[in-house]
């Protein structure tokens, strides 16, 4: 069965279309949604293959498809890869009316998203997401970029596609411990969006272990649903919908510099704690809201933070903080890092631009990384002592 959602994208109403098993079914709409194109280009994650040849058969009884396969990896997501792709596209003839599908994580969304934007001025983009990341997240957005040598996203541009289409079968094939960390942005939405939601993301997660579908509708719901009032007031997420950034400003640092060995569920994970622990040690978050980050953030099994997060060069995150792509949107100093904080569970700080964005003195988040790194969960998360030991635990979900 295939069911269909529609997305607020800059404006438009784009079709969110999903299901299980529903491949053939997936590419059928495709073909329906190709027009006048004669050739669609197909930028797929090479890890995906068992999902990307099906598809690309079928879909190529209806149009020509040429397929472009890409290493996803951070030290990937560069211009050269993107002027790869398009020089590659000239070359098997895909002209103005070709369609740019991007099927993979997030990675790849933003990579043929890009492309899509730039070839021809702008040629149609569908986006096939994989992974929970891309598929909950990433493509319900407009926003396309890539990596500099100064840090993470830093050249892009704002681009709908005209059609997003996940089989949720896709995303029950990641990895174990990759679907774990991989929905740490669902537990964004949660702490940030939808504390409401809190009950439905511990069932969700407690399931996944056995069940993976029913639990993967769940945290889809939670997702779109918390993006969709924001994308109607913010299409291009310079404004309200910058709460969604909570979590990626030290985030980001950490999976930049880790040269894609921390992926970016993970990466975001700790930034969330970060940010929790910078707005603690402010006086703007309580403590039971700060336990309560803890908590939810065990839930998604994540490694010891004294040996994750000691290995990196703190000289190497500050110089990464202060090329975060966020700075610019409200006024900071050279020792000033922007951050979105939070006053309560699904509570954003404002800061004097009206938008969840404020400044934050480097020291003050380097020290809050200490924190994190060095302390135990039975410090602050407070149910690690009821468990076999007071080590941060990673066995068991619950």
């Amino acid at each position: 069965m295939m069911l269909e959602r529609h997305i607020p994208l800059d404006g438009h109403e784009t079709p969110y279309l999903y299901g299980v098993d529903c491949g053939i079914a997936l590419a059928e709409a495709l073909a329906a949604r190709t027009g006048s194109a004669d050739s669609v280009l197909l930028v797929a994650d090479r890890k995906v293959a068992a999902h990307t040849a099906p598809l690309a058969r079928q879909l190529s009884h209806h149009v020509k498809v040429e397929t472009f396969g890409i290493d996803a990896s951070e030290t990937n997501k560069t211009m050269s890869l993107v002027q790869g792709i398009a020089e590659s596209a000239i070359s098997r003839g895909v002209n103005r009316s070709s369609l740019v599908i991007g099927m993979g994580g997030g990675m790849v969304g933003n990579v043929a998203g890009l492309t899509a934007a730039l070839l021809f001025r702008g040629t149609g983009l569908i986006h096939l997401p994989t992974t929970p990341v891309a598929a909950f997240d990433s493509v319900v957005s407009v926003k396309q970029a890539v990596n500099l040598r100064g840090g993470k996203n830093l050249c892009g541009t704002y681009y709908a596609p005209s059609l997003i289409a996940c089989d949720l079968r896709w995303l029950s094939t990641v990895p174990h411990e990759e679907l774990f960390t991989g929905l740490s942005e669902m537990a964004k939405n949660v702490l940030a969006v939808l504390p409401g939601e809190e009950e439905t993301l511990r069932g969700a997660l407690s399931a996944l272990p056995g069940e993976r579908i029913g639990p993967l509708l769940q945290l889809f719901d939670i997702g779109v649903t918390a993006k969709e009032p924001f994308l109607r007031q913010d299409p291009r997420e310079r404004r309200e919908a910058l709460i969604f950034e909570y979590g990626h400003t030290v985030g980001h640092a950490l999976e930049f510099i880790s040269g894609g060995s921390m992926k970016h569920g993970e990466a975001v994970a700790w930034g969330m704690l970060v940010a929790a622990e910078v707005s603690h040690s402010l006086g703007i978050l309580g403590g039971e809201d700060l336990r309560s980050h803890y908590r939810i953030v065990d839930w998604l099994r994540l490694p010891d933070p004294r040996t994750r997060l000691g290995r990196f060069d703190r000289a190497e995150l500050r110089a990464k903080l202060a090329t975060d792509n966020k700075r610019g949107y409200i006024p900071c100093g050279r020792d000033e890092v922007a951050m979105v904080l939070l006053e309560s569970l699904g509570g954003p700080l404002t800061g004097e631009s009206g938008y969840p964005l404020v400044p934050v003195p480097q020291e003050t988040v380097m020290a809050a990384l200490e924190t994190v790194t060095g302390h135990s969960w039975t410090e602050r998360g407070g149910t690690i002592g009821e468990k076999e030991d007071a080590r941060w635990k990673t066995s068991n979900l619950l």
